[in-house]
């Protein structure tokens, strides 16, 4: 059935059946508006993830975790051992 068919129909309806039609216009109204919102939030995620696989000082998201992996493991044998200190350099020159 068309929309002008619908349309047509519509003045033959009950009160009753019109506004069951309406809800029904409505609720799909609104099923479509949280379809977009979801979508729209899935493609803000997707933006940001792919922002932060950027790669950061010439390393990927990958190489970026392992480096601090390996600084967060070297401080806490450092503290472990009793030699840790404040850093005060440069994480440029760190890396």
């Amino acid at each position: 059935m068309s929309a002008s068919e619908i349309i047509k129909e519509l003045p033959k309806l009950s009160e009753a059946e019109r506004r069951a039609v309406l809800n029904k216009l409505r609720e799909l109204a609104v099923r479509n508006e949280d379809v977009r919102l979801c979508e729209q939030a899935a493609d803000k995620q997707a933006a940001e993830l792919d922002r932060l696989e950027e790669p950061a000082y010439g390393f990927s998201a990958r190489e970026m975790r392992k480096i601090a992996q390996n600084l967060h493991a070297k401080a806490k044998e450092e503290i472990r051992s009793g030699r840790g200190s404040e850093f005060r350099g440069s994480i440029e020159e760190a890396l």
